[in-house]
């Protein structure tokens, strides 16, 4: 047995995540030899000091979403994950109250064209060309009968006044960068969370049949219900519509695939050149932009809604993804020695409080490929099987 596959199977113990067979080859192993457990307790420790979380940290929200956490569905779990790991589930539990066929809509809100890279914090655009930064200050302003609210906690609030009038609708465009995350609660009371490099275009306020919003990079939607009004979430060229549920939606620009992944309820997915999906809880759709294909199949909810809580959940996932996924966190370009490399497997748990170069020990240690940061660059190659085992 290699190495690399020891370390994988001892990964998967710490994560109680190993199979019968898994967990029979690691005891094995462990008593072969004092070496053997000795190598093991210094796995153990880096595994700590990558999935540890200071108990000060605490996750943003207000009390009606923590009542809406606490109806979680945990008996959908395929794997558990120790204390030590300590991530909370972010699954919403709603009542899907129905489900509309698409048909032809308005106009719907357009993200103008920004350079995500001039921006350092979370920045609300307004229609008439202000940027406000959304930093620790709070403020509080009037648009179009709805007060817009920033509580210096990353979190911006829609609030609805009285109707005195026609109501002109006008769009605001939310920008979030790399490394940030940030709450939105809109006008008709659906909640959004909003992953780092994201851009999200909605109205003020919904006055028409329809309830739309426009999106490139990831978000977590709970929608608020309302069967006279669907909500429409555009894509990057795929559509999710609904009429009350929880869902995310994965659509940046630069991957070759966009996922819709349901928590609970039902969605309908459509994308330009395919016909409507409709798919269940726990079920991901994904539409291959490259050559328009689309796929449904059954997921761990939990691995594409854990970066809500400030962390990413890795199981069996390609390096390729890892790494693309830890650039939206950190600042680092990266170069592959060899193109295969991209597709080693592995399983972790990335907090988002975690020092980039622990994160590169604990894979580099754990297999025979080297992560070595230099400055802004990370290099990645292979090491001997020799020099491994030194």
């Amino acid at each position: 047995m290699t190495s690399e596959k020891i370390y994988q199977i001892i990964l998967s113990s710490l994560a109680d995540e190993a199979t019968e067979e898994e967990r029979r080859i690691f005891t094995d192993w462990l008593n072969a030899s004092d070496e053997n457990k000795a190598e093991y307790e210094k796995i153990k420790h880096l595994y700590k000091r990558c999935s540890y979380t200071p108990k000060e940290k605490i996750f943003n929200t207000d009390q009606a979403w923590q009542q809406v956490r606490t109806q979680t569905i945990n008996k959908k779990k395929v794997f558990n994950i120790p204390v030590l790991i300590r991530y909370a589930a972010m699954v919403a539990v709603v009542v899907s109250i129905g489900l509309l066929f698409f048909t032809n809509h308005p106009q719907t809100p357009a993200i103008s064209e920004v350079n995500i890279e001039e921006f350092d914090q979370p920045t609300l655009l307004l229609e008439n060309g202000e940027k406000i930064a959304l930093t620790e200050e709070s403020f509080s302003m009037e648009e179009k009968h709805v007060v817009i609210k920033n509580d210096a906690k990353n979190k911006l609030v829609y609030e609805s006044q009285k109707d005195t009038g026609i109501i002109t609708t006008k769009n605001n465009h939310l920008v979030i960068p790399k490394g940030k995350t940030y709450q939105l609660l809109l006008a008709d009371g659906t909640r959004i969370w909003l992953n780092s490099e994201t851009e999200l275009t909605y109205p003020v306020r919904f006055s028409s049949d329809k309830r739309e919003v426009t999106l490139i990079g990831e978000a977590y939607f709970h929608v608020a219900p309302n069967k006279e009004k669907p909500f429409i979430v555009h894509a990057n060229g795929m559509d999710v519509r609904v009429l009350g549920t929880s869902f995310n939606v994965s659509c940046y620009s630069s991957d070759n695939t966009f996922t819709t992944t349901l928590i609970e309820g039902s969605v309908a997915v459509k994308t330009d050149k395919n016909k409507t999906e409709t798919i269940a809880p726990s079920e991901q759709f994904t539409y291959d932009k490259r050559n328009a294909q689309t796929s449904t199949q059954i997921v761990n909810t939990e691995l594409f809604t854990s970066w809500m809580n400030g962390e990413y959940i890795f199981k069996d996932t390609t390096l390729e993804e890892i790494v693309r996924k830890l650039q939206r966190w950190y600042d680092f370009s990266v170069r592959y020695e060899d193109e295969s490399l991209k597709n080693n497997r592995y399983s972790l748990t990335a907090d988002r409080n975690t020092n980039l170069d622990q994160l590169l020990e604990v894979i580099s240690y754990t297999s025979t490929v080297k992560l070595e940061r230099i400055g802004h660059i990370i290099n990645i190659k292979r090491i001997k099987e020799e020099e491994k085992m030194k």
